[in-house]
């Protein structure tokens, strides 16, 4: 099965989740790589599932997972599913009470301001062949949505290109001082730091040009970087 055809069916299943989900009474935010998509052009392929929900919804949301074909099981951070399609597959992610980063063991409580900052945005496809299958419901606020984004180790590649979607479609609406009350909330701070610093390196060494034209097949204009950095070193700034 096709990227194309892959994406139509992701869209297609997130919008039976998301409507199942208001049926059955079911709060739900989108994280992740459709999150990145509904608040920048949206410059590459995803096709997986990520979202939260609350622990008092877990039975209900079993029961619409097993109405759509999932296959899932209970995890550390909530539910892990997938759907086969084929030769391919999505995979399912829902965060339940707190959203768990593999690679470093931090973990963001799923509080009630996660729901209420979240925004009512359009999800829509990379290829166009998706475009009719855009939908609208709940997306994580773009300062959380940023932090999760900055927080994994290891993963850089994907991650570091929703980071710079992020910076350069809506770095002036985030709010540098919402990021820095969420780290210092959650002990972030210094890992925060670090991972900027980084990601700044990636940046000034023209390393975020190759990555960036290797996964979008665009070129990043010295604007881009700029702007980019400019926002680094302002977060940076907040955070010290």
């Amino acid at each position: 099965m096709s990227d194309v055809e892959l994406e139509s069916k992701s869209l297609q299943d997130l919008r039976k989740i998301i409507e199942g989900a208001k049926d059955w009474g079911i709060r739900l935010v989108v994280i992740g790589g459709y999150a990145v998509r509904a608040y920048t052009k949206g410059y590459r392929f995803t096709k997986d599932i990520d979202l939260v929900t609350t622990k008092q919804a877990l039975g209900k949301l079993k029961g619409l997972l097993q109405y759509l074909g999932y296959e899932y099981r209970e995890t550390e951070f909530g539910i892990a599913g997938s759907k086969k399609f084929n030769e391919g597959f999505i995979d399912l992610h829902i965060s339940i009470e707190r959203i768990l980063d593999i690679s470093t063991g931090i973990a963001i409580p799923v509080t009630k301001d996660l729901f209420k900052e979240a925004a009512e945005l359009e999800v829509k496809g990379y290829y166009p062949e998706s475009k009719d299958l855009a939908l609208k419901t709940k997306v994580v606020s773009p300062e959380l949505l940023l932090l999760l984004k900055l927080i994994p180790v290891g993963r850089e590649e994907k991650d570091y290109i929703d980071i710079f979607a992020l910076l350069i479609n809506k770095g002036n609406d985030i709010d540098l001082n919402k990021i820095s009350e969420k780290c210092e909330q959650y002990n972030l701070r210094d890992h925060l730091l670090s991972q900027l610093r980084k990601y700044a390196d990636f940046i000034s060494k023209w390393e975020m040009r190759k990555t960036w034209f290797s996964i979008t097949g665009l070129r990043v204009t010295q604007v881009e970087e700029r702007e980019a950095l400019k926002f680094i070193r302002k977060l940076m700034e907040v955070l010290r």
